[in-house]
This record gives structure tokens, sequence and C-alpha cells, in this order.
């Protein structure tokens, strides 16, 4: 006990000012967007790896000059700044209400004392509304749809060294029923795990948790570890890693040395079992590390290179428990995964962004899970090419409208991408995707248009048109390579004379899906507290659904349906 006071003791006085992240999908990823466009997060923020750290966003958006915006333009910024700056929100106390409450206009509570920042806030999202659509029979249902997550978030810094995040809330919802559709064919709700359910047809119930710790033990280098999502990429989706699938358990090194990031997570994942019973004991776990080198020279341009391995403890010839060799932060994953004998899923890829014109940002990604060149000359569509691309432009004050943001995207991921022979080392996390949130087998299309015209209130538009080629139900067992959480064997025989060949992007049975989405939300004062108003039409082949719904959202990130 005494050994461990004096290491205490000493880490605090080595350690670096810490702080903790900003939630994934919340609306200052897109003011980021525009900062970044527009030059001003210089080298301060790499971009391609989120979440953000919250002080490095402070730390631009103090940069910003506020008499050369608009004036909506000036208030929006304010509004911002207010929730990632906690030094403006310390700085702007008052009596609050009831003398305890929003003292510093933002928070429900908070503690400003020299060796402890604490902020404390209600999670809650809440809304009612109807969902009216042809996915529980052909005649068409009107059912009723409706959001109640509540809980707490608390983070903070302590002794001005350790950050710290941790939110807890239950749910209790009824959801739309093309996502309720999906629960029955898989057991698994995107980002989610442990459903019950409730009031048939659409009702569910799950508890959410995320909580890390952050720190740095020198200048240059941040270390976090705790139960948190992460997205590495430009766009909406990421065929690299995305926060598609449940929070895993992570230790997060992030170093920064001129104008490189280097960028080491490994990761205790779940390889979900479906139908599983309690008393047979816990899920299995499986293991993935993930590395980004990301080179940001100036303010336009950057590039980066990714490798990461995923994989089980238990093979064939018996249980090897967690591989020492990917633990090594600097080797190349191919190699070492080749070198015990290629039985991982190691994957590849490059990310890419340029800024041009203070308007503009082209972006994109290539994957890179296999690939046979010496098959090139025997055929087209070799099943083990699996490969995917993204591309994407951002541009914002569209026709000099200020605040008027668009942007455009396109996916194209190649079957059997994310599947590997042993299905335990497949590219998910509790079953669901860790890239593109759909899987493989597809290409999909996407516009967005955003516009804040007053800085309280957000306007939100977007459109996609994805095709993938499925599992027809009528072939029980053949796998056309959509799903990542199947094993890549049982694969349909397309060309008789060269059953390896001629496995193109849509076999199977083909899945068009459209969707039209809107919300418009308005920010309560400087607090993370929005009311909202979302609709939505669906279309999926022949089956379509209508909702609308309304309601709050406190501290919490809103809900994005990415497939």
């Amino acid at each position: 006990m005494r050994k461990s006071i004096v290491i205490l003791a000493f880490l605090s006085g080595v350690l670096y000012a810490q702080d903790a992240d900003i939630l994934l999908n919340h609306d200052l990823y897109h003011y980021m967007d525009r900062l970044d466009i527009k030059g001003v997060t210089d080298t301060l923020v790499h971009t391609d790896i989120k979440p953000y750290r919250r002080n490095a966003l402070a730390r631009v958006m103090r940069k910003v000059d506020i008499n050369a915006l608009s004036k909506t333009e000036a208030g929006w910024h304010v509004r911002m700044q207010m929730l990632a700056d906690d030094q403006m929100a310390l700085e702007d106390e008052n009596s609050g209400i009831l003398r305890y409450f929003y003292r510093n206009q933002r928070d429900l509570l908070h503690v400003n004392h020299k060796h402890l920042q604490l902020f404390v806030n209600p999670v809650l999202y809440t809304n009612i509304g109807a969902d009216q659509n042809t996915f529980l029979s052909p005649e068409g249902e009107r059912l009723p749809i409706f959001t109640n997550s509540r809980g707490v978030q608390v983070r903070g810094t302590f002794l001005n060294k350790v950050g710290f995040h941790t939110e807890v809330y239950d749910n209790y919802n009824r959801i739309h029923q093309f996502i309720y559709n999906q629960y029955q064919q898989t057991l698994r709700l995107p980002g989610e795990s442990f459903i019950k359910t409730f009031g048939q047809p659409n009702g569910v119930d799950f508890f959410s948790s995320r909580a890390y710790l952050t720190f740095s033990p020198i200048k240059n280098m941040r270390i976090k570890f705790g139960k948190d999502r992460s997205f590495w990429g430009n766009g909406f989706q990421s065929l690299l890693l995305s926060d598609h699938a449940v929070d895993p358990l992570l230790l997060n090194i992030t170093t920064r040395v001129w104008k490189l990031e280097y960028v080491n997570q490994f990761t205790q994942m779940v390889d979900f079992l479906i139908n599983r019973n309690d008393n047979e004991g816990t899920l299995p776990r499986k293991y993935g590390a993930f590395h980004m080198l990301n080179y940001k020279p100036n303010a336009k341009f950057s590039i980066g290179i990714f490798e990461s391995v995923v994989y089980t403890p238990r093979l064939a010839n018996g249980y090897r428990g967690l591989e020492l060799q990917y633990l090594n932060p600097i080797i190349f994953y191919r190699a070492a995964e080749q070198f015990i004998g290629s039985p991982d899923n190691a994957i590849l890829g490059l990310n890419m962004k340029a800024n041009l014109f203070n308007h503009l940002q082209l972006y994109g990604q290539l994957l890179l899970d296999d690939y046979n060149y010496g098959v090139r000359n025997e055929g087209t569509g070799y099943w083990g090419n699996k490969l995917g691309w993204q591309a994407g432009l951002k541009y914002i004050d569209l026709f000099n409208i200020p605040t008027l943001d668009a942007q455009f995207e396109a996916n194209q991921v190649r079957p059997y991408t994310y599947q590997h022979f042993n299905i335990a080392s497949n590219y998910t996390n509790y079953g669901q995707s860790l890239g593109h949130g759909a899987g493989a087998n597809l290409r999909d299309y996407r516009v967005m248009l955003r516009y804040h015209p007053f800085p309280a209130w957000n306007i939100h538009l977007g459109y996609f048109h994805m095709i993938q080629g499925r599992d027809p139900a009528y072939l029980q067992g053949i796998n056309y390579g959509a799903l990542p959480d199947r094993a890549t064997g049982n694969r349909p025989v397309n060309n008789i004379e060269k059953p390896d060949f001629d496995h193109l992007i849509g076999q199977g049975e083909s899945w068009t899906t459209q969707q039209l989405y809107g919300r418009i939300s308005w920010q309560l004062g400087n607090t993370d507290i929005f009311g909202e108003l979302e609709g939505r039409y669906r279309r999926e082949n022949n089956l379509n659904s209508l909702s609308l719904l309304m309601g709050i959202r406190a501290n919490i990130s809103p809900r994005m349906i990415k497939y």
C-alpha cells in the first residue's frame, strides 16, 4: 500500500494536464469540420482520428476571430465554444438556479477546485411519435415509437493530471419496425448489447455505459484506458474503424511528434454467440490491435496509413491467450501475423484528406483486407480480393450562404470483406461490424445538408441510397459475402469452371435501401440540451416506413442510423 501511494504521488507530479473527449456524433464535430476546412485547426487537431480531445477543441476555438464572423456565425461559435471549453464555462459563473444548478450556464452541477474539476449532468433522451410502415404486414401498420433514455454523466480532471469520464443510462424504447426486424434476425442492435424485449412488436430494453481515464506520462503522449468507441476517418461511414459496434474495452496510446500523429489502440472485444444460455458462462473474448500513422504537414492536407489485426485466443490446436506479438507498438501486423502462421484477420488501409479554397474538403479511404495479385490473369471477381474504397467531399457556405453546408459520400465494399475463415476472427465486436455499418457486398451513396439559420437552430437533411447483395432466405447456409459475422466458406458457384471467380458486388439477393431523413433542433441557451423534431422516410425494396418523432435530448449524442 505504501509503495502504491508513493507511485501515485510520483505520477501526480510528472503527469501532464488531461481532459475527457467529446462524445462522437455531437454537433461539435460538424462545427470542427467547418473550422478545419477554413484552416483554423492547423496541426493542433488531426481530424482523421475521433473522438477529439476537449482541450484541443477549446484551443482551436480560441483562435477564431469572432469579429470577422456574421452575427449568426458568431452566436453559433460562442455556443459551440461554451460546450467544448471548460475554462470559458468556469469564467462565466453567476448565481445560477437555486444557487446550485447551472451556475456556469452549461452544467447542472460543477466543482472548481485546484485539485478537482468536476462536471455533472443528466443524460436524457425522450421523444414520442409514430411509425407508419409495411415492414410488419403488407397492409401497413401504424405503431407508436418512443425513446426513453435517462441517466447521469460525470467527467472532469483530478489533480489537473488525470482526466475521467463516466456515463450510465437505461433505455426503454419502442423502435422503428425496420430496426426491430433486423434485431429479430440477428438478436443485435447497433452499438448496444444484452437486449431485452417487451410489448411486442417493437419494444426493447437495454442498459448503456461508458467510462475511461486519460493521462499523459510525457508531454507528447496521451494514454486512454476504459470503455469507449472510436471513429477513424473523415466521412459519415468509416471503412477502417467505425463507431457502429458495441464499445470495446480499449487502451489507446496517441503520440504527437513534429507533424506526425501515431495512434496505437489495443482492444478486448466479445465474440457474440446467438441463443447462448446464461448458465454456459461468459461470452468468448477476442482481441484487436489497430495502428494509424497520420502525417499532417499543414492545415490543408493529411494522409494516414492504417493497419489492424483481429484475432481469437482459441485456435484449432489449442488456447493461446493474448497474442504478445501484436503488443509491439511499431510492428507491421501483416508480417507478425504471417510469422505466427497467418491464423488471424489483418487489414491494411489508407486515409486521405485535402482542404481547398477555404470552402471545400476532399476525403477518402482505401481498404485492403486480402488481395491475391497472382490470379489477375485467371479471371475477374476472385472471391479472395477483399477491397473497399470511400470518396467524399464537404462544401461549407454553399452558394455563399453562411452556415449552409453540404456533404456527398460514396462507399463501395467487395464481397467477403471483413470476413475470415475463422468466424471468431471476423472484423466484428459482439457480432457487429467494426467497418462499414452494413458490412460488405455493397455500394452506397449519400447526400447531406446542414444549415444554421440562427445561432440556436440547426437543420439537418440527409438522403442515402444503398444497393447490397444479401444472402437469399431460400438458400440456407450459402454465403454471398455481405454479413461480417460469417465465415468465408459456403460460397455460391457463379462460374462452374472457375468457382472462385465471378464474385461481384451485388451478388445474391439484390436489396435496395433508400432513406430520406430530416431533423430540426433548438439549443437551450449554452447547455447541451436540445428540443428536436425528426422525420424519416425509408424504403427497402417494396417495404416502406414513414415516421415522425418529437422530443428532448440532453448531454447525449443523437442516435445515427448509418445504413
